[in-house]
């Protein structure tokens, strides 16, 4: 009976010292937060994109879009959020101009940039994301031609960081409600 309360002594103790040791290792130097971004991704035109979590006003499920007569084709209408009316962008027809059909996204990211507020129509919501900038890559020459002025970075895994500042000052983007 003694022999085996002495095992469980010994054994508590070994792993005492253990984190003991553990506790006593200097601290590592953790990477600073200008090495990180957060970016929002969601899923659009089949693929993830994503835009700066700092951007991004809101994401909401979209319930009904009001049409908006002679409005170019990528503003599908407005919707309604909280008693605002915001810009619905539906960027599949922005990039692609043979694009036709109604778009199966039902949700909107509305963001905010250059004092402009608009809601993106996506797919789906992936999350938010922290990246380190050092994986955030320029796009390679064989990007998408039309997209490609509207991409600020891309990374390994696919994901496609959009530039908002560039989609808003694109000739037609057409964005009109200031904040």
């Amino acid at each position: 009976m003694e022999d085996s309360s002495n095992n469980r002594d010994e054994a508590v103790l070994d792993v005492l010292n253990r984190r003991a040791e553990t506790l006593a290792k200097p601290i590592e130097q953790v990477e600073s937060r200008e090495e990180w971004t957060s970016l929002l991704a969601f899923i659009m035109l089949g693929k993830r994109y994503a835009v700066d979590l700092g951007q991004v006003v809101s994401v909401t499920r979209i319930l009904e879009i009001t049409a908006i007569p002679f409005a170019p084709r990528h503003i599908p209408g407005i919707i309604r959020r909280r008693g605002e009316s915001i810009d619905l962008v539906n960027l599949s027809y922005f990039f692609n101009s043979d694009r036709t059909g109604i778009s199966d996204a039902d949700f909107a990211v509305i963001v905010q940039a250059r004092g402009k507020r608009f809601a993106l129509q996506v797919e789906d919501i992936v999350g938010a994301n922290v990246v380190k900038i050092a994986d955030l890559l320029l796009p390679q020459d064989n990007f998408d031609p039309a997209q490609l002025p509207y991409v600020s970075r891309v990374m390994l895994d696919g994901l496609v960081v959009l530039d908002l500042d560039a989609l808003i000052q694109a000739k037609g983007f057409a964005a009109e409600k200031s904040v």
